[in-house]
């Protein structure tokens, strides 16, 4: 199977697999120690073992959230993700019961959307960020799970640019540019939307190549990829570097999914109400600390100048005026 090539990336193109950004090969790369920490946990979910509630010794069925399986043993892309799910099943057992968390077989994205907009049981949870279509066709927990972490775009540059980066001081000192980008990313269309010039690339590493060989002026990142990226490229690329300044921001929201059916109906509530129960008290910041702190803090996002899109197909339904469901640099604080 192709490889996963970008955690919020929602739209594969050719010789983009899944579409999703490697951000670890394995728990070693993982920022911050979490790897350490967590590390049991990590091998249960990537070792394709259901996870059962408190209540495993109780007769009652338990309910299945199968999601998208590890491509191997040592894959933990995803641990945040499914970290914050089955942290929020748990806390609901004593209302809904025993649960299962389990790995489907490895499935491309276009064919997760299809096995829940068919509702067929092979597939019971997705993680993937808004689109008109998926809002029509799937039910979504609104609650961004990483916080929008990933809307806050960091540069990927050749060292020589960083002048020019630094004189920047408009939307139209940005549009100046070329940004790599991947085939039929969403992203694509926003910047397309914002007037701004993309440079797209036919495979993940390509990315990195294009602006390598100057082919764009530099590769729009998450701030929670980037510096993955940078580190497993910067032997092999050395004249490539993190722009030190800017971010470029679009509310770009990446939830849970369920299918629309009574089943998933009933499984989207129970882990909505986790989840917030969760954000009441505190463990959902905790946890986001222990993954995205180390990020955070290493990319100084708190001093660099933001630079905002906007994003033309963000339905109504976003709650953008829930200011504790997303992340900002000026507010953030690491949960003790």
């Amino acid at each position: 199977m192709a490889h996963d090539l970008g955690i919020r990336r929602r739209i594969h193109g050719p010789g983009f697999g899944n579409g999703r950004v490697v951000v670890a090969a394995n728990a070693g790369r993982l920022v911050g120690g979490v790897a350490a920490r967590l590390s049991r946990l990590a091998w249960l979910l990537t070792a394709g073992l259901g996870l059962f509630g408190p209540g495993r010794g109780w007769a009652v069925e338990p309910m299945r959230y199968i999601y998208d399986a590890p491509e191997s043993a040592t894959d933990q892309r995803y641990l945040y993700q499914w970290t914050i799910l089955k942290t929020a099943l748990d806390k609901t057992v004593p209302q809904h019961g025993p649960f299962a968390l389990q790995p489907s077989e490895p499935m491309t994205e276009k064919r997760q959307k299809s096995e829940l907009m068919d509702a067929t049981g092979k597939l019971t949870v997705m993680y993937l960020g808004t689109t008109p279509d998926m809002e029509k066709g799937l039910i979504p927990i609104r609650i961004p799970v990483d916080k929008n972490l990933g809307g806050y775009c960091v540069l990927l540059i050749r060292q020589e640019n960083q002048k020019r980066f630094d004189a920047v001081s408009s939307l139209e000192d940005l549009r100046q540019f070329k940004y790599g980008l991947g085939q039929g990313w969403i992203d694509v269309d926003i910047l397309h939307a914002n007037q701004f010039q993309v440079v797209t690339a036919s495979c993940y590493d390509c990315l990195f190549e294009m602006m390598e060989n100057r082919r764009s002026d530099a590769a729009l990142r998450a701030a929670v990829e980037v510096i993955d990226e940078f580190e497993l490229r910067k032997a092999a690329m050395p004249d490539i570097s993190i722009e030190t300044g800017l971010i470029v921001y679009y509310p770009m929201p990446m939830y849970f999914w369920f299918s629309k059916s009574d089943e998933g109906r009933r499984l989207a509530a129970r882990a909505e109400a986790g989840m917030r129960l969760m954000i009441a008290d505190g463990t959902y910041d905790k946890i986001f600390t222990q993954f995205q702190d180390a990020k955070i803090q290493r990319l100084r996002l708190k001093e660099r100048r933001i630079f905002r899109l906007n994003n033309p197909l963000l339905g109504p339904e976003t709650p953008l005026a829930d200011k504790q469901l997303w992340f900002d640099p000026a507010t953030y604080r690491a949960s003790p």
